[in-house]
């Protein structure tokens, strides 16, 4: 099987641009959904080619997503300061609480990773390479939640942290579970993270973050056109953002063979 021949054009990002004219509630929803199934079938698509890696590869496109979990924390943490005192913000500080742990260091959901990543052979050394292009993404990102005011933080944070990284983890989690040194390997890789987050919990916190959203959304009904803009960028960001792991792992796939 030719690796690269696998991320083809047909794999590029999909082209979802905010409707044009005055976007209303229901607009930005159905938007919103027709921008989610699209991102959910570009990720099937893209991680189709996770089973055929090599384990050094395999390890590669785990590891990077390591670094999306930190940051996402500390824009959260961010967004979280930034919102009026709500529905939102109460829910989303206690999404982060939960990252962070509840209060216990191991308990954190970036240690949980980290653990996982062990558990597969990773080093402490490896864990620590993220690639520069994604780095740029990640740090831009939090540039763009400083600068701009909460809305903006609602879309690029709220919606593209929590709603649109669970498509990508569930997808990239089945998957995962196909390639055949994780099967030969199961029972002694740790699951937790992946428990935690592709399963009935994660799932919640997507449902509860809409109708917080949603909630914000009537209540404030001039946020919403900075609050599409941030969905539409954490779209583009997120999408690069996986396109750069799969390209950097199957080229170095592809040379090893």
């Amino acid at each position: 099987m030719n690796l690269q021949k696998n991320l083809n054009p047909a794999l590029s990002l999909p082209v979802m641009p905010l409707p044009s004219g005055e976007l209303d509630r229901l607009g930005f929803w159905q938007f919103a959904d027709e921008a989610k199934e699209a991102t959910e079938a570009l990720a099937d698509r893209r991680m189709a080619v996770i089973a055929e890696l090599p384990v050094d590869a395999l390890r590669q496109v785990c590891t990077q997503y390591r670094f999306f979990t930190i940051d996402y924390i500390s824009d959260l943490s961010l967004l979280v300061a930034k919102l009026p005192f709500g529905g939102l913000r109460s829910l989303l500080g206690r999404i982060l609480h939960e990252e962070l742990g509840e209060g216990a260091a191991d308990k954190a959901h970036p240690a949980i990773y980290d653990r996982f990543l062990a558990s597969i052979g990773v080093t402490p050394e490896a864990r620590e390479r993220c690639l520069p292009a994604n780095r740029a993404i990640l740090s831009g990102l939090t540039s763009e939640m400083s600068r701009r005011g909460p809305a903006f933080g609602v879309g690029l944070r709220g919606m593209g942290g929590e709603c649109l990284c669970q498509t990508y983890l569930s997808v990239l989690f089945e998957h995962l579970r196909k390639h055949p040194w994780i099967r030969a390997n199961d029972a002694s890789i740790d699951w937790e993270f992946w428990t935690i987050h592709t399963g009935e919990q994660d799932i919640i916190h997507g449902e509860l973050t809409r109708q917080a959203i949603d909630d914000y959304i009537r209540e404030d009904p001039d946020a919403l056109p900075e609050l599409a803009q941030g969905y539409e960028r954490s779209i583009t960001a997120w999408n690069h953002f996986w396109q750069n792991i799969f390209e950097a792992s199957v080229s170095r796939a592809s040379e090893v063979r």
